[in-house]
């Protein structure tokens, strides 16, 4: 899905309300959404959750990469970027948009009758969500992870490295350049031992 000027727009005008949801005034570039696919292995999976999709720069990548008769679940608290989707979207199978919070990550896919997924690709910008945010959305993508499961997402600047610890092993982290920002990839699964990763709870 290339970029487009309504996506350009869309980016700009969400960041300008809203830049704790965003966290960059530019749509991912094509290179990122890339490098994210071949981060994890997406024809071995059966059930793929994208978190934060906004318009759909990785989406589109990550469509042509999944096997046939794989499921997957787009989740974004965005209104806009939800029409958006569900217009350019339409008649894709096995695909479901869902207009939602992360933190509800366990409850909706319960609602959707999901069980556990094989990857989860998220876009969230959690270096401007907050601490108690980004641990509770990745608390939640660790439980629902099955135990080969793979969780990738990007960032801006390497900080959110040592939260990520909390909750996986990092497998890699790599750079990508030809993105603006340029970006850093995280390749992590699930810690084996859920009493390993630190109690939203106690630190709240």
């Amino acid at each position: 899905m290339a970029r487009t000027w309504q996506d350009i727009l869309h980016t700009f005008e969400h960041f300008l309300k809203a830049p704790h949801e965003i966290g960059a005034v530019l749509p991912s570039s094509r290179f990122l959404a890339r490098r994210m696919m071949k981060a994890v292995d997406l024809k071995q999976a059966n059930s793929i959750v994208e978190l934060g999709a906004g318009t759909g720069a990785i989406t589109g990548e990550l469509l042509l990469h999944v096997s046939p008769g794989a499921s997957v679940v787009i989740i974004d608290s965005n209104p806009e970027a939800v029409a958006i989707l569900n217009r350019r979207l339409a008649g894709q199978k096995n695909l479901r948009i869902i207009l939602g919070d992360a933190r509800e990550l366990r409850n909706i896919l319960k609602e959707n009758q999901i069980g556990n997924v094989d990857a989860i690709v998220s876009s969230l910008p959690y270096a401007s969500l907050g601490e108690g945010t980004t641990r509770h959305i990745l608390s939640a993508a660790a439980d629902v992870l099955t135990p080969q499961g793979h969780f990738v997402a990007f960032q801006y600047t390497p900080l959110l490295r040592k939260t990520l610890e909390a909750y996986f092993e990092i497998q890699s982290s790599e750079v990508e350049l030809r993105n603006f920002p340029p970006a850093v990839v995280y390749r992590c699964v699930a810690k084996e031992n859920k009493k390993e990763r630190l109690n939203l709870k106690n630190i709240a």
